[in-house]
Order: structure tokens, then C-alpha cells, then sequence
């Protein structure tokens, strides 16, 4: 199944989904572990718990809130996807973020529990069949599949991964 097909998905992902470059969604995983393997770690740890302004999140809860977006995207899916079609809620990311203890982590720490968590998604997803792809629930009051979660998964990563770079990087210049 490809991005390109039409899917059940709030207009809120559209950028996510769309910012997604592989075909299918068992490629775009794959690359993706690699890209999260490759993570430039003794880099970023130079910007422990620093934020790029005011009131932002630190780098390590930015991390934090990528795995716990990841983590709760899944959820979804595997529930959508073995028939428990019960309407989940949303999540608030800043009470998230504000109870998720990330500044006592180290961003290694943090970057190897994303690459185990995005390995463990990876298998998750390629163990749906077609039809289960195709399964809708409801979200945070929306209608979504379970192929379209999938591609949440990638853009949210590749959406953050670009914040990391346009905004947190330049502090070490």
C-alpha cells in the first residue's frame, strides 16, 4: 500500500503524511531506522537540556515528545488495527512533556530509545496485512486508518528532526 492511495486522515497530518519522500510505508520505516541509527548523538549532547528560546522545550524533551508521540501513534494503530474500534482520546504533549523527567536523561539515552522504539514500530506495522492497513478508528475525535498512522509516525519524526536542525543547532555556533 502507498502514501500515494487515498486514506482516512484529518487535515491536521496532511504535512506530516506529505513530508514523507519513500513509496511505501514498510520503506519509509526502514529508511527511517537508519536515519535514527545515524543521529549525530556527541553533537546534540553539546545542547542538554538547552532550549532554543524561552519557554521552548529542551532538546531532551523535544526527544521525549518524539518518542511519546511514537509511542501513543502505535497504540493506535494496534488497536485499530486487531478490531477494538473503542474512540481514543487525544494526549496534551506539554503535560506530556512537562512530566516526562527528559533533562535527567542523557540525549544518547534518549536517541537509543527511539532507534529500539522505531525497530519495534517497524515490525509492528509490517506484520498488518493490506486490509489491516485499511482499518479506521477515531482519535482525539477524528476518523484515521492504520496506514495513515504509520506515515504520521515518519513525518513527525522528519518534522522534528528539521526543527532540531533549523532551530536547537544554531545555539552551538
Amino acid at each position: 500500500m502507498k502514501r500515494s492511495d487515498n486514506h482516512i486522515v484529518p487535515a491536521f497530518y496532511h504535512s506530516y503524511i506529505n513530508a514523507v519522500q519513500e513509496d511505501t510505508l514498510e520503506e519509509a520505516l526502514a529508511y527511517s531506522l537508519k536515519r535514527l541509527q545515524s543521529l549525530p548523538v556527541e553533537k546534540w549532547e553539546l545542547l542538554h537540556q538547552q532550549s532554543y528560546f524561552p519557554g521552548k522545550w529542551t532538546l531532551n524533551e523535544l526527544l521525549q515528545h518524539m518518542i511519546d508521540t511514537e509511542r501513543i501513534m502505535s497504540y493506535r494503530a494496534l488497536t485499530f488495527a486487531r478490531q477494538d474500534l473503542i474512540a481514543l482520546p487525544g494526549f496534551e504533549e506539554n503535560a506530556y512533556a512537562a512530566n516526562s523527567f527528559a533533562n535527567d536523561r542523557s540525549i544518547a539515552e534518549l536517541t537509543d530509545e527511539m532507534v529500539a522504539l522505531r525497530m519495534s514500530t517497524y515490525f509492528l506495522f509490517k506484520g498488518f496485512s493490506p486490509a489491516v492497513l485499511n482499518t479506521v478508528g477515531r482519535a482525539n475525535g477524528q476518523e484515521i486508518d492504520v496506514i495513515s498512522l504509520g506515515y504520521c509516525i515518519v513525518g513527525h519524526e522528519l518534522h522534528h528532526l528539521r526543527v532540531i536542525e533549523e532551530r536547537y543547532l544554531p545555539i552551538l555556533q
